[in-house]
C-alpha cells in the first residue's frame, strides 16, 4: 500500500494554477506514472462536466459544480487509451474544494469506492483547498485498508 507520494512543485504550481482557474467551480484531474514505480510523469487536467449532467438530471446529479466535479465518461475512456498507448497509470486523482477546507468529503468517498473497494486501486487522491483564487491547503488521501475508507 502506498501511504506517501511526493508531487514535484512544477505539477502542483500546474494544479493550483487549474484551481484558481477553475474557482468557484472545483477543478479536477489527474497526475500519470509509470505503470510500477512511484515517479510521476505528467498532469491531465480534465474537464468538469457537472453541470452539464446536473442539467440533465438533476435528481443522479443534484450538486453543481461548486461542490462536486464529474469527468465525462468520454474524457476517461480517452484516458484509458492513452495510459494503455504510453504504458502508463492513474497515480493521483486531484480536485479543488472551493470556499471549503481540504478534506476527503462523504461525496469524495462515495465516488472513489465501489462496493467497498476503490475504483481505482493505488491512486491517490489529493484535495486543494481554495478561498477566493487563492490555493490555502492541499492535502493527500490514500486507501487504508484496515480503515476501509481513505485516510490523510
Amino acid at each position: 500500500m502506498i501511504s506517501r507520494i511526493e508531487i514535484p512543485a512544477d505539477m502542483l504550481e500546474q494544479i493550483e494554477a487549474h484551481a484558481r482557474e477553475a474557482y468557484p467551480s472545483e477543478c479536477c484531474g489527474m497526475i500519470f506514472g509509470p505503470k510500477e514505480g512511484t515517479t510521476l510523469s505528467r498532469v491531465r487536467p480534465c474537464v468538469n462536466a457537472q453541470d452539464k449532467y446536473h442539467a440533465l438530471d438533476p435528481e443522479t446529479f443534484p450538486r453543481q459544480s461548486d461542490t462536486a466535479y464529474f469527468i465525462e465518461p468520454r474524457e476517461l475512456l480517452a484516458i484509458d487509451r492513452e495510459l494503455t498507448d504510453r504504458g502508463e497509470r492513474i497515480a493521483v486523482i486531484y480536485h479543488s474544494h472551493p470556499d471549503h477546507d481540504a478534506y476527503f468529503s462523504e461525496e469524495d468517498v462515495r465516488r472513489a469506492v465501489s462496493e467497498g473497494t476503490p475504483i481505482y486501486p493505488g491512486t491517490a487522491y489529493l484535495v486543494i483547498s481554495v478561498k477566493g483564487r487563492q490555493v490555502v491547503a492541499r492535502k493527500t488521501f490514500f486507501w487504508d485498508e484496515a480503515a476501509q475508507t481513505y485516510v490523510e
